[in-house]
């Protein structure tokens, strides 16, 4: 029977019990690749020919949930960074050290990361799944979430660039430090939702991480312009 044959509140709580089965299992012992459809429909109290008015293969149901993870928490997280830049504005006037206007940045880097990893608390087997799948068998998954981390880090530092946080900081550089940090809170995800004792700590070193590596930043293209003023 085909979608339209469906009334549309039984179709998306098909494909939501589906998509829900399907963390579940792979969370606990083994990548996406590896479920079988009689395994993952029985997970989820579904007839087996269901899976197939839903998704056309396991790879499919895998992209949904990447499409899915990266819509809930992309569009909270830039609005987030304006919101904390604002408040960080009104509480103390924009100062540039060194090259990054630290009162804001540290604002924003706080509260935005503070943001993710309670969202991977909430959503821990999508975050596992998504981490072990970077490394995965399924090539059509790993490309797409390294899609979605490039995505988060374009927002990073098109926001950024908006914010004026590092005006001194060529585009290029930012980019290139905001697809770092989009790995890296990736990765470490994976400490904050185990972790549970250590949540602060780990919030408090990834915030620091960050900090540092656009500082770095500022400091080696500082170091190469004056190098080629020396030439």
């Amino acid at each position: 029977m085909p979608d339209t044959d469906l009334p549309k509140t039984v179709t998306a709580q098909g494909k939501r019990l589906l998509m829900d089965a399907a963390l579940r299992l792979a969370a606990i012992s083994r990548s996406l690749s590896g479920l079988g459809l009689r395994e993952l429909a029985r997970e989820a109290g579904l007839n087996p020919n269901t899976f197939y008015r839903h998704f056309k293969t396991v790879d499919d149901l895998g992209l949904a949930m990447i499409a899915e993870m990266a819509a809930r928490i992309r569009q909270p997280l830039r609005a987030l960074r304006f919101e904390a830049a604002e408040r960080a504005e009104r509480d103390t006037p924009a100062k540039l050290t060194f090259g990054v206007d630290l009162a804001r940045g540290q604002r924003v880097c706080s509260e935005t990361v503070e943001l993710f990893f309670a969202y991977a608390a909430q959503n821990p087997h999508a975050f596992i799944v998504g981490v072990r799948e970077l490394h995965g068998s399924s090539k059509v998954l790993r490309e797409a979430l390294e899609q979605m981390m490039e995505a988060f880090a374009s927002d990073m530092a098109e926001d950024l660039g908006k914010l004026q946080l590092l005006p001194s900081l060529e585009p290029a550089a930012v980019r290139q430090v905001s697809s770092m940090i989009s790995r890296q809170l990736f990765q470490q995800s994976l400490d904050y939702i185990e972790q549970v004792d250590r949540r602060p700590a780990i919030c408090a070193q990834a915030q620091a991480q960050i900090l540092m590596m656009f500082a770095g930043a500022t400091v080696l293209q500082a170091v190469g312009e004056l190098k080629l003023g020396a030439d």
